[in-house]
């Protein structure tokens, strides 16, 4: 009879958070090393993403034998038209699709700063104006502030964002590596 092997214990499996963590210090050295590279990356990416999604939804429309409602089918072969649409126009610009996601970006940040204020003035006194409503307030300001900044600085923008992006697999990399590290010395393997 054969015999079973000891459940493995999560420090013993150290070596994954190693991998990890060092992919993710090459992703964030490459991002670095080749910010406006990174960032056309990202755009092929998300057209391919839109083009995919839509495709398999039209596919999933089309080959639906569930006797799903027609106008559900509908609907979906719809949202997959406008995926494949939206991919096809990402793929043929990726210049000008950067350009429509900081805009995105910076108009959500815009929008969703002036809402958390506004939520904030709407409890207003009755709160007391609370801990909670200060943090709240300050992040809405702070989400308001850095709206107008991606709105007035799209190109600044991009590269902040390649940076934080870059220096966030960086720094998340070095910190799986030392808890690799770690875990193997608990797994009693270093």
């Amino acid at each position: 009879m054969p015999t079973l092997a000891p459940p493995r214990t999560a420090a013993s499996l150290w070596w994954l958070a190693l991998a990890l963590g060092l992919v993710d210090v090459v992703i964030g050295l490459a991002v670095l090393a080749w910010p406006d590279e990174t960032v056309v990356v990202l755009a092929v990416l998300f057209g391919l993403r839109f083009l995919v999604g839509g495709l398999l939804r039209l596919a999933r429309s089309v080959l639906a034998r569930d006797h799903a409602a027609a106008g559900a089918r509908v609907a979906t072969a719809a949202v997959g038209g406008l995926f494949v649409f939206v991919g096809l126009l990402c793929l043929q610009d990726v210049m000008q699709t950067v350009a429509v996601l900081v805009l995105l970006v910076g108009f959500s940040l815009l929008v969703g700063g002036v809402l958390d204020l506004v939520a904030v003035l709407v409890r207003g006194p009755a709160d007391g104006f609370g801990r909670r409503t200060v943090w709240d307030a300050l992040a809405g300001v702070a989400s308001t502030v850095a709206g107008v900044l991606v709105l007035a600085f799209p190109e600044t923008s991009v590269a902040a964002l390649a940076f934080l992006l870059g220096g966030s697999f960086l720094v998340f990399g070095v910190m799986s590596v030392v808890v690799a590290f770690r875990a193997r010395t608990v797994a009693g393997e270093g």
